[in-house]
């Protein structure tokens, strides 16, 4: 019986007193069984299917929180504010109407898309600076008499400049912020003089470049271009798509926009998506698509095939007929992470670091923007690991995690996988698994002396 116990020493089995040979049974069992879990275990987690809501993913509200539109899943409300109402005077900026949106946003679950326009059919534009003196243009937008200032003149950009380091500043790598639109040139800040009389001009390339750079010199959330740039300044647009902007879609569903504009606006952005978003808004409203005919199906395939991340429907009423669809749709936009291995040792001596092969994919149709990293919990203890999901695009990968245990009691400790922001240790996100998250069960692993 010597060569036994001292077989038991050797894998920690330690054995208090044994008085007989009848008495070592027991103890070998649990040797066996020791023996037996020895080996890596391996976790195939089943699939999750449907509308996930995460952040940066899926359905956006639009001038509403997720509170009062309920109809699908959101992780982000979408907002414009007019200029007016943040600039009341040269160089003077009053936040309060971004700021109280995103607290509805927040209370509602949600992160805080945004854009600054110069004016719409209800607004005249940012008149404190005409006030002031500062070069511009008038003219009309469906029945407004409107002033905007002329985005060439130095003064202008100067004001602009403090504008946007302000925003930048305040927002620019705010967790709570979704993403920001370029905007504040042309109609509802879409980038285009759609019905204006007269039409001012547009502003050069040599100013479209320059904004571009100054937002993305002061965001480090996405920060998107307007689709109305491309038709008035193409070559621009490709700067800020090169320059690593993403891109939002203000007609979707559109006959025109569909057959037209957007098939020759794709090879200008086909790898944009890899390193920001597209987010897509509606000509009218969805109701609209339907009732006037359009295609609608093959709108909802193109955001898939197009690596669409969010889609609005200015939070109007989607019909019935189309729910189903729609709901198909969003389960497939923006990133979604499937666990679909994971292999880690049964057993294993205290002070012994775990080795744990995790096999992902991204059953999604785009990458994650922002960054999240892998956590590990053994019981209570929870390990931060460098091992990021940002940009992790379509398809599959493996990583490797290393999880200490010194310091550690002998025992049976439960095992649980998340994914959690920079310096956190509390996982936010949902993913294409089983369970409620956002720690998911990977099953248990015993430490020995």
């Amino acid at each position: 019986m010597v060569p036994k116990i001292c077989l038991l020493c050797s894998i920690g089995v330690f054995l208090t007193a044994i008085p007989s040979l009848a008495d070592t049974a027991p103890a070998m069992r649990h040797l066996a069984a020791a023996i037996d879990r020895s080996t890596d275990q391996t976790f195939y987690p089943r699939a999750r299917y449907g509308i996930i809501r995460n952040p940066g993913i899926g359905y956006q509200t639009f001038y509403r929180s997720a509170a009062a539109d309920r109809q699908l899943p959101s992780s982000t409300m979408y907002m414009r504010f007019y200029w007016s109402g943040i600039e009341t005077a040269p160089g003077v900026f009053d936040f309060s109407l971004i700021d109280r949106a995103l607290s509805r946003a927040q209370a509602a679950g949600q992160r805080l898309a945004f854009r600054i326009m110069a004016y719409d059919n209800g607004n005249a534009g940012p008149l404190a600076l005409k006030k002031a003196g500062f070069r511009g243009f008038a003219f009309a937008f469906d029945g407004t008499d409107v002033w905007v200032p002329d985005f060439d003149d130095d003064r202008v950009q100067q004001d602009l400049q403090k504008l946007i380091a302000a925003l930048g500043s305040r927002y620019g790598s705010n967790a709570a912020i979704d993403s920001i639109d370029l905007g504040l040139i042309g109609d509802w800040g879409e980038q285009h003089f759609w019905n204006t009389h007269p039409t001012p001009p547009y502003p050069s390339s040599r100013t479209l470049k320059w904004l571009s750079d100054a937002f993305k010199a002061h965001f480090s959330v996405p920060v998107l271009v307007n689709d109305g740039i491309w038709e008035n300044d193409p070559a621009t647009f490709k700067y800020a798509i090169r320059a690593g902007l993403g891109w939002r879609v203000d007609c979707w569903g559109g006959r025109r926009e569909m057959t037209s504009k957007y098939p020759n606006m794709l090879p200008d952005v086909a790898d944009a998506w890899r390193s920001a978003p597209v987010i897509l808004e509606p000509c009218g409203v969805m109701g609209e698509w339907r009732s006037e005919g359009h295609p609608w199906r093959e709108s909802l395939q193109w955001a898939i095939d197009n690596h669409v991340s969010e889609i609005s429907n200015k939070s109007a009423p989607i019909p019935d007929e189309m729910m189903d669809d729609v709901k198909i749709m969003l389960a497939k936009l923006g990133y979604r992470f499937a666990l679909k291995r994971a292999s880690f040792p049964a057993v294993a001596n205290v002070g012994q670091a775990l080795r744990l092969e995790l096999d992902w994919a991204n059953e999604g149709n785009a990458p994650m923007y922002f960054e999240r990293h892998v956590v590990l919990k053994l019981g209570s203890r929870i390990t931060e690991t460098d091992i990021s999901m940002r940009g992790f695009a379509p398809g599959m990968r493996t990583d490797v995690v290393s999880v200490e245990t010194g310091g550690m009691a002998p025992g049976i400790y439960a095992i649980e996988i998340g994914l959690a922001p920079t310096a956190a240790k509390n996982p936010d996100i949902t993913l294409a698994i089983p369970g409620e998250g956002p720690w998911y069960s990977l099953g248990t692993i015993t430490l020995i002396k």
